[in-house]
């Protein structure tokens, strides 16, 4: 072989080689594809501490808030409990049952001579005035008047024995003492809880259910006296 003849095959070793590898270093980043351009933060995100929840206490009073009752509700059921709050709504029987145009007159005229067209009165409670209706608390089972056509056609014996009405308005402040439970002798239902009335002490109006005459205290509970179930 002669010189020449072996510079040439040198050379032409030399070309393949680079090109080989020029081959393998392109399907190399053929392979690895395209670099992210979003690389990863190093900002710490701090996370804030998770509040420790309190379950609500009793007040000094002992009585019970509305929170507290939404929370531990079960835990008092069936049991005679003083709860406080602030009157957020109250059922009125003739803005219920009225119709539209009829006159104010002609409403209270349907419900004395059928008191039965009423609910039994009934309040929502809240902690503050501007607790939302959907966390508030209904007090059932409110002595109500009698009517006109009661009061001339009752028993003395049943009048005697009715209890004590009590004063109220939106926005007072009261303790309504009852029994907390899921249901009423007359009908009305929540399963997260409702205060069956018993008595009540109006701080705003300053009144307070006077002691039971002899006759309220002979007579059967007030949700059950034989009045119209209304």
């Amino acid at each position: 072989m002669t010189p020449a003849m072996a510079t040439s095959r040198t050379l032409v070793a030399a070309i393949l080689t680079t090109l080989s590898l020029g081959a393998l270093g392109c399907k190399d980043d053929q392979l690895k594809g395209a670099q992210a351009e979003v690389q990863k933060s190093q900002i710490k995100v701090t996370v804030p501490t998770v509040p420790a929840f309190e379950v609500p206490a009793v007040r000094d009073d002992g009585s019970h808030t509305i929170k507290e009752l939404r929370v531990l509700g079960r835990k008092y059921l069936k049991a005679e409990i003083t709860v406080h709050g602030i009157i957020l709504w109250a059922y009125d029987c003739a803005t219920a049952v009225g119709q539209p145009g009829e006159a104010p007159e002609a409403v209270l005229k349907r419900i004395e001579t059928d008191p039965t067209i009423c609910r039994r009165p009934t309040f929502l409670l809240g902690d503050t005035a501007d607790t939302p209706a959907e966390k508030a608390k209904s007090v059932v089972e409110i002595p109500r008047s009698p009517t006109a056509a009661e009061t001339k056609n009752l028993p003395k014996e049943e009048l005697k024995a009715w209890p004590s009405v009590p004063p109220y308005k939106v926005g007072d402040e009261v303790l309504v003492t009852g029994t907390w439970a899921t249901g009423s002798p007359h009908g009305e239902n929540d399963t997260d809880g409702l205060l069956v009335y018993q008595s009540m002490k109006n701080i705003t109006q300053n009144w307070e259910t006077p002691p039971p005459t002899p006759e309220q205290a002979g007579a059967l509970a007030p949700a059950t006296i034989q009045a119209p179930p209304h």
